[in-house]
């Protein structure tokens, strides 16, 4: 997919990239290699973004010793992904068919300002591109088909990954109803909402709406044959309807979203119901859960309810078997997750548990009837590391250690001091919670007693409290800006004590 960027717009982005997760500034030859371009053409590059850089309240530095970023607070690296794939007319193009189904070739000419001989490359490489998802572009008239599952899966992806969790992409569809939707959803006792990426979970709703407005049925699916009459199926249908019994929608909406949640929710949503729906078709979530338990036990950690992992990967191993991809692929188009730093995390921390877990996601695949090169291992190892309760904290506790020595020449109790106060900056006065509302916005966040808002994205509110946006690939760098609002606040409660103090004499 990464070829469907213009050339220009790749290395744009790769020079920031590399500015943004430099340690060290970069000099102009260092990134004439790494964009794979002219000094002239990258110095160009570089003056064009510095442009860019600075309507967001940014600054790329020209020093001696070479190229440096500085962002705004909450700002971070997915808001130059998102326009970067915003730039593609390719994208673009794969947008405007999912919101008209059908289109001539003179239509999309006309609405993406390009020529004929434009849009027939257009058309060579997108074909390639999307025979890799199980996807077909079909010309008279253009049309995306295929699986219906993988024709929202993909578009899912790909709203997320081009607009983020601000932007709302589809202003045909009622976004708050959605939102209501899902609210009440995440109430039901019965229901786990801990570990849904809920915005994902709106945008396939949203997707799901624009395909049945063209007719397109869920049911022409290898994932969905023959279930509709089980009667499991039947158990999840009477659920949903249940659920949407509650909610405050029109009956021909309840009639909709009924279609699309009972289909969504037993083939993709099962592990997170808590009575876990059984199914007609071999069941290997026990064996999966014994061996996760295995593997805790080796590796000196607590038992945890592994059910939600287990089922989790049975029901992803059962997608892989019936999906029409040629070959294993990736939940997101081009750019990572910002959570899939866990995985080098891993790797480099903690590397025999990262070998034993990899061992055992292989020795499980001999369960299942499936071509190899359609099982994607890093996202069932993303998946067990991201949904294991307290992982890393209980991996840091019983693998990792760091001894500080503090040493003062003015004698012991100035070192004492210093001591005291580092332990007390890094673990005891800093109190951390999660916001664990489903949605976020001003209102919402009036719940909220805090003095700092960290995002793991780029955030835009308007708050009184300072908003500090973190990336994957946390570097010291990244985290002075976190550190200075630290401090700040520390002042800020202490002269609030001290008033507090003052009024009482």
């Amino acid at each position: 997919m990464w070829k469907l960027i213009p050339e220009k717009e790749r290395k744009q982005y790769t020079i920031i990239e590399h500015l943004f997760f430099a340690e060290k500034t970069l000099t102009l030859e260092e990134l004439t290699v790494l964009v794979d371009s002219s000094k002239r053409t990258v110095s160009d590059y570089i003056d064009e973004l510095k442009i860019r850089v600075s309507n967001i309240g940014g600054s790329i530095n020209s020093l001696a010793e070479g190229y440096s970023l500085d962002l705004p607070e909450n700002v971070s690296i997915d808001a130059f992904q998102h326009k970067t794939l915003r730039s593609s007319p390719s994208l673009q193009l794969l947008e405007k068919l999912l919101l008209k189904n059908e289109m001539t070739g003179l239509d999309l000419e006309n609405e993406l300002h390009i020529s004929s001989s434009t849009l027939s490359r257009m058309i060579t490489i997108l074909k390639k591109e999307l025979s890799d998802y199980g996807l077909i572009l079909e010309t008279r008239p253009y049309q995306i088909t295929g699986d219906e599952f993988l024709v929202r899966r993909f578009f899912t992806s790909y709203f997320l990954e081009v607009y983020g969790y601000q932007n709302w992409p589809l202003p045909s569809i009622d976004y708050y109803e959605i939102e209501k939707l899902i609210a009440s959803l995440a109430k039901i006792d019965s229901i786990q909402f801990d570990t849904v990426n809920v915005q994902k979970f709106v945008l396939f709703t949203a997707v799901s709406i624009v395909r049945e407005r063209f007719y397109r049925d869920l049911n022409d699916s290898e994932l969905t044959k023959g279930s509709g009459l089980t009667e499991e199926f039947k158990n999840m249908h009477l659920y949903v309807d249940s659920w949407l019994k509650t909610v405050d929608i029109s009956s021909d909406k309840k009639q909709l979203y009924g279609k699309i949640y009972t289909s969504y929710m037993f083939y993709y949503f099962r592990s997170y119901i808590k009575n876990i729906i059984p199914i007609n078709r071999p069941d290997y979530t026990e064996t999966i859960k014994e061996g996760l338990c295995d593997i805790a036990k080796s590796f000196d950690l607590p038992i945890a309810d592994f059910t939600h992992i287990a089922t989790k990967i049975d029901d992803m191993m059962y997608q892989y078997s019936k999906t029409a991809y040629a070959k294993a692929l990736n939940t997101y188009l081009i750019f990572k997750p910002a959570d899939y730093n866990l995985l080098r995390e891993t790797k480099e921390q903690y590397p025999d548990f990262n070998k034993t877990l990899i061992e055992f996601l292989n020795n499980i695949y001999s369960f299942y009837d499936i071509k190899s090169e359609k099982i994607n291992t890093e996202e069932l190892l993303y998946l067990i590391l991201s949904r294991w309760k307290k992982l890393f904290q209980l991996l840091y506790e019983n693998y990792t250690s760091c001894h500080i020595l503090v040493y003062s020449p003015l004698g012991y109790r100035h070192a004492d001091n210093i001591a005291r106060f580092l332990q007390a900056k890094l673990e005891s006065a800093c109190r951390v919670s999660i916001y664990n509302d489903p949605f976020l916005n001003k209102q919402r966040l009036n719940n909220y007693s805090f003095d700092i808002l960290v995002s793991s994205i780029t955030l835009t509110l308007d708050i009184e409290q300072p908003v500090v946006s973190l990336h994957s690939n946390i570097t010291s760098s990244q985290l002075k800006p976190l550190f200075s609002a630290i401090n700040d606040t520390f002042k800020k409660n202490r002269r609030k004590k001290r008033d507090e103090e003052d009024s009482m004499d």
